[in-house]
């Protein structure tokens, strides 16, 4: 269901995504998720994913080309979130605030988020992109009833591997259905790889970045 360049970047980000929203959040159907970093690659992956298990999707991205391609890609509401976030989040959700956070940046937008949690919220931790590790308000977990949770698929395969294995077939059999699409903005041969990290770190890329040979 897809050719060898959108299949290099599949695996890795979907089976995060997949993990972290059924295993590690326990998600519900019809409930908010709220998805930073959207248009990286675990982002765009948790924004497609999080759709086909029913939530309604609300998705960060820092500039307006990210943006366009997070809603076509299926978001129900997009923010900039150079602006911050958390007075639309909860103008979104009636005051209410997010059901499950995906968080791969950390950082100010973690300690922002904290105060986007709905009653029994639970926050994913994916990592740092933005600068570091924050410290979580632990009373703010306490009185939102709210869980902090940690997601390494790493992990997860060399501890969990059959559950791992039926995850890959879920997401597999979705693949084939044509209802996940991994999107590659970038692709550098093999031996322009210094020019491709560069990208990263410009933070150019949307979806993927793919090596060639």
């Amino acid at each position: 269901g897809m050719d060898l360049i959108q299949a290099a970047g599949f695996r890795s980000a979907y089976t995060t995504a997949y993990h972290a929203l059924v295993q590690r959040a326990r998600r519900q159907p019809g409930e908010v998720l709220l998805v930073h970093g959207a248009a990286g690659g675990i982002g765009l992956a948790a924004v497609q994913v999080g759709k086909i298990l029913g939530a309604t999707v609300i998705a960060t991205a820092g500039n307006d080309e990210k943006l366009a391609a997070v809603k076509a890609n299926g978001a129900d509401h997009i923010i900039n979130y150079t602006d911050g976030f958390r007075d639309r989040v909860k103008a979104l959700t009636g005051g209410r605030g997010a059901d499950v956070i995906y968080d791969p940046v950390g950082a100010a937008v973690f300690d922002e988020s904290m105060r986007c949690l709905n009653w029994g919220a639970r926050i994913l931790i994916l990592g740092f992109v933005g600068g570091g590790p924050s410290l979580a308000k632990t009373n703010h977990l306490l009185i939102k009833g709210a869980s902090a949770v940690g997601v390494r698929v790493g992990g997860f395969n060399e501890f969990e591997p059959e559950l791992a294995a039926a995850n890959l077939q879920v997401l597999m059999a979705w693949a084939t259905a044509g209802k996940l699409k991994p999107q590659v903005s970038h692709t550098f041969p093999l031996n322009q790889v210094a020019e491709a990290l560069q990208v990263i770190i410009d933070r150019k890329v949307i979806g993927k970045c793919i090596l060639t040979n």
